[in-house]
């Protein structure tokens, strides 16, 4: 057959992000780093004005051939990955990922900090799309805003792909097994492992974090700057966007949602996540290996990593906030969902590290 399908970048466009972070690479200019590494102090959502110049940006991208073939690129990489043929893509095995995956505030941001660390990088230096988790956004199969996220998840997925390959190729300062190490913070890489699973294997490396799940609401509280108005859920952050979405994806509706504790809500969204990230195999990869929040292992953790990968290095200090109250039903609830998680885990076969994660931290 002699049938030619065609798509333009008005139907796929380019992420912001990617326009972005080529601009400043091709430009020699750093774009302002929201302070991904400084977790106390993360802002909230920003919607956005982080991007507010992209339309300039892509035009100066554009303008410059460096900058047309590192866009055809990324799209060579997403059309290998669309159809399941890698070609180019195998270059980059020359690569050794680190992804940091678990639900947020769950000590993940501290592992990856200390990753870069680790390979002799200034984390505070390193945007945002190429360190943490926002970018790319992958996603469950749905129809949003005019556009297929299934599909935008391998397009941002093979953007990353192409910084990483412009970014450490230049930066990249330590092998492991013969590979430069790149590390990521990668929290939705749960919702799509069967493509990270098929795209990487055994040649990265997962480090799963994991958190009580009163801890984990605590933490996003204080991020959000305590309950909202009566107690009930609202998105402030984009952490609890990330549990709307969740919540969606189970056929919940936006209005039901509005009804809802923030309790329950977060409480749910830490539920699943669990569940998903037992149901996809992640623990079971060969290279994983489950971090559990707390000062002593975290800093054993960053220190096991250290040793792993032959570098003398002191991880920093790791700051665990003050306790918040919860009444006694919401800590009867959260106990029967760490049951729940765990009775689930060990019926796949999986370990879930119950005990060391029983009090809240």
């Amino acid at each position: 057959m002699g049938l030619t399908i065609t798509f333009d970048d008005t139907e796929l466009p380019v992420s912001p992000a990617f326009i972005s972070f080529l601009h400043g690479f091709l430009t020699d200019t750093n774009p302002p780093i929201p302070r991904w590494y400084a977790q106390e102090e993360e802002e909230l959502l920003v919607g956005g004005q982080v991007f507010s110049d992209i339309q300039e940006k892509a035009r100066v991208v554009m303008s410059r051939p460096d900058g047309v073939e590192r866009v055809v690129q990324s799209y060579r990489y997403f059309k290998e990955m669309l159809i399941g043929r890698p070609g180019t893509l195998q270059r980059l095995k020359r690569f050794s990922f680190f992804f940091v995956i678990g639900i947020p505030r769950s000590g993940g941001t501290y592992i990856t900090k200390q990753l870069f660390r680790a390979i002799g990088l200034d984390y505070t230096q390193v945007q945002t799309a190429l360190a943490h988790d926002g970018f790319p956004n992958l996603a469950l199969f749905s129809f949003e805003e005019k556009s297929n996220l299934h599909t935008n998840s391998i397009l941002q997925l093979a953007e990353y792909l192409t910084m990483v390959e412009i970014y450490f190729t230049k930066f990249g300062k330590l092998a492991h097994n013969g590979a430069v190490v790149v590390p990521k913070k990668f929290t939705k890489a749960v919702y799509n492992f069967p493509l990270i699973k098929e795209m990487f294997g055994n040649n990265a490396y997962y480090l799963i974090t994991l958190r009580h799940p009163l801890s984990m609401i605590r933490s996003t509280l204080e991020k959000s700057k305590g309950l909202p108005p009566g107690g009930r859920f609202a998105v402030r952050s984009t952490i609890e966007q990330w549990a709307l979405q969740d919540w969606r994806r189970w056929g919940t509706s936006d209005r039901e949602l509005a009804t809802m504790s923030y309790f329950e809500v977060m409480l749910g969204y830490w539920k699943r996540y669990h569940y998903e990230l037992a149901l996809v195999g992640l623990p079971m990869m060969p290279t994983a290996k489950l971090i559990t929040y707390g000062k002593e292992r975290m800093t054993r953790a960053a220190e096991t990593l250290f040793a792993e990968l032959g570098v003398s290095l002191t991880p920093e200090d790791f700051k665990v906030a003050e306790a918040m109250p919860f009444d006694r039903q919401q800590v009867a609830q959260a106990d029967l969902a760490l049951d729940q998680v765990a009775r689930f885990w060990r019926d796949l076969g999986l370990t879930f590290p119950h005990a060391e994660i029983a009090e809240p931290v």
